[in-house]
């Protein structure tokens, strides 16, 4: 029933849709941002549907095929009544591709187990069960969007925190239309005074606000007319926020405005039926795991999932 098609970015005109809705970062207007736009994608073809009911990406890197190459995750994304010989179908190809390619390794970065955990779980235990090891994995938070308010999810610390920036009577909002430089200004003078690299360049920071700002919404906080805190978030699905570039103005710490920050971004999901809010990852400059920001993230009313890194050393000529 199932059949495995290559296609390369290069030669294919209009790649397969997928058969549900699925992630962004796997779409084909995302994956023609990464690397100049060269990959291959391999889909599982549903004949009797003529949609793809798995796929994966792969960039070639130098020694490396990744999936992705710069994006949060890629691997394979499969739909839940995939079966399992459709899947062994598909890592088949991936890695026959790679070998082909001369290539010796193979890395899948997972999305979080939060986003699909039965697919999850399935697919990290059958590719180690066919000899991938778990070259990185980390704790990624999120907060289940709910009726409920978020106050009622906070942790009293974030309250007062919450408290004390609506008392000084700071706003949160979606920023409509913002200004592209300014919105890439803040977020890398934010980073550098951290100490902490901006994890995208801001040519393409700016790229991707330009040309897909449905997808990449800005949420910011203001203090009368002065920035006081904002993030670029990612429509991952129809259901899923992630916060993904968020930023503060060093002379408002004392305020912590990433709570009225996440406030702003939890009412938005509550408002678009979004029912996930991805708060990312907690790593330090060096990306060791931050005990002090998972604290903080614990205390936002957040819980965490796995987000697994996954390699394969493979045979080449």
């Amino acid at each position: 029933m199932y059949h495995i098609v290559t296609h390369n970015s290069a030669s294919t005109p209009a790649l397969p849709a997928y058969s549900e809705a699925g992630f962004w970062f796997n779409e084909e207007a995302q994956l023609r941002q990464q690397d100049g736009g060269n990959f291959r994608l391999l889909t599982v073809h549903n004949p009797l549907t003529r949609l793809a009911d798995a796929r994966c990406a792969l960039f070639i890197d130098d020694q490396l095929a990744t999936s992705p190459k710069a994006a949060p995750f890629g691997s394979i994304e499969f739909v839940e009544a995939l079966p399992d010989s459709a899947l062994h179908a598909l890592i088949d190809s991936l890695e026959a591709e790679v070998q082909h390619l001369n290539v010796p390794t193979l890395r899948l970065t997972n999305y979080p187990h939060a986003y699909a955990a039965r697919q999850a779980e399935r697919l990290v235990g059958l590719l180690r069960r066919r000899g991938y090891r778990v070259a990185d994995q980390f704790l990624n938070f999120h907060i289940d969007v709910s009726a409920q308010p978020l106050a009622g999810k906070l942790h009293r610390s974030e309250r007062r925190r919450l408290a004390k920036c609506l008392r000084s009577g700071f706003t949160v909002a979606h920023w409509a239309q913002p200004p592209v430089a300014e919105v890439v200004r803040f977020i890398e003078r934010s980073r550098q005074q951290q100490g902490y690299p901006l994890t995208i360049l801001p040519d393409r920071l700016a790229q991707l606000l330009k040309r897909f700002p449905e997808q990449y919404p800005v949420f910011a906080v203001w203090d009368g007319s002065t920035l006081a805190s904002l993030t670029v978030a990612v429509r991952v699905r129809h259901d899923i926020l992630y916060n993904f570039l968020p930023a503060d103005n060093q002379h408002y710490r004392t305020f912590s405005p990433a709570v009225l920050l996440t406030q702003g971004l939890y009412t938005f999901c509550q408002q678009h039926a979004i029912t996930l809010l991805d708060l990312g990852v907690c790593l330090d400059a060096q990306r060791a795991p931050k005990p002090s920001l998972m604290r903080f993230k614990r205390n936002l009313g957040a819980t965490a999932s796995w987000k697994v890194v996954l390699e394969k050393q493979l045979q080449v000529r």
